[in-house]
């Protein structure tokens, strides 16, 4: 499907929809057949990946395009399935794979992640929003990087103190009165709502940052061997590519936050940034895991293990840098 076909389908089925549709409730009766989803499968050349649809054919998988599928089971254009066939290719943005039945992601309805966080992350993204609310306050930097000395810090009763004449002044450059302090605790909590998302994401991304460490230590294990261990060198090469893709966003997020009150100020568009962030690197982490997989607990010695994990980063990275083509270029719904 072209580009601008792929682009209109997508605005009719977010401006016909209803809020009242909230599943992949489809009717036609392909939808129904055994392993019946959507997915994102590469071209060819294996650098893209577009949406498709698959069934389970004997003992494989048979895929189509989604032009294919309307035309072979004639769904109409602007259709009850239509219009979901375009939400779930959107959807796919923010899942791996969607099925008949499935509720249709968060995203696409209200803006909200489809995926949960702990409360740990929750706290880590107020305790630091409080920081920079008494770095704001203070005029000195307290360092927010450091989780454990950020929670120490947190719970000393001076610290408490100070936070409640942060909220205080933080009221009066909102425009609000001093005795209106309780709205800037509210706006915090709505800010923690949403970066606690990224704190998540934070530690997904050091799964990706312990495979660049586990290389150095596969270098020496492989010091001997000249093939692998140019090998090994190559992919260090491209996991600065790999790792910048994914820290530089949250990177930014945390630059924005340190003008804590101007996001208190404009909140909604705060919002919409940290969600924007949040989705691009969900989006690009999808890709990571079956390569995060294979590293998970991965023995730092030779074996059939530490090839597969070394070739399955090097065939993911290789992919598509060198190309220069960034996860993070591909287009979006």
């Amino acid at each position: 499907m072209a580009p601008e076909d792929q682009e209109g389908r997508g605005k009719e089925a977010s401006s016909a929809s209803t809020p009242r549709v909230t599943h992949f409730n489809f009717q036609a009766k392909v939808f129904q057949a055994p392993g019946a989803h959507f997915v994102l499968k590469s071209e060819s050349q294996g650098k893209t990946k577009i949406a498709r649809f698959a069934l389970e054919m004997g003992s494989g998988e048979g895929v189509i395009s989604l032009k294919n599928l309307r035309t072979t089971f004639d769904i109409q254009p602007g259709s009850h399935d239509d219009l979901l066939i375009a939400r779930a290719e959107a959807g796919l943005q923010y899942v791996p794979d969607i099925r008949p039945g499935d509720a249709i992601p968060n995203e696409l309805l209200d803006g909200t992640a489809s995926w949960t966080v702990s409360r740990r992350h929750k706290t880590i993204a107020r305790e630091r929003i409080q920081a920079q609310l008494l770095s704001w306050v203070s005029g000195k930097d307290v360092d927010a990087s450091d989780r454990n000395a950020l929670k120490t810090l947190m719970e000393s009763p001076e610290t408490k103190k100070l936070l409640r004449d942060a909220f205080q002044r933080a009221a009066v450059a909102l425009g609000l009165a001093v005795t209106e302090a309780e709205q800037v605790v509210d706006r915090i909590e709505t800010l923690a709502r949403e970066l606690c998302y990224i704190e998540a994401l934070r530690d997904r991304c050091e799964d990706v940052q312990k495979i660049r460490k586990n290389l150095d230590a596969f270098a020496k294990v492989f010091s001997d061997d000249k093939r692998k261990f140019a090998e090994i060198g190559r992919i260090k090469l491209l996991m600065v590519e790999g790792l910048r893709e994914i820290f530089t966003p949250l990177a930014m997020v945390d630059a924005r936050t340190a003008d804590i009150v101007s996001m208190l100020q404009t909140i909604d568009k705060a919002i919409a940034d940290i969600r924007e962030t949040r989705d691009t690197v969900h989006f690009i982490l999808m890709d990571w895991d079956p390569v995060i997989e294979k590293w998970h607990e991965l023995a730092i010695e030779r074996g059939v293990p530490a090839d597969k994990a070394i070739g399955a980063v090097y065939k993911f990275l290789a992919s598509r840098f060198p190309s220069g083509k960034s996860l993070m270029n591909r287009p979006r719904k």
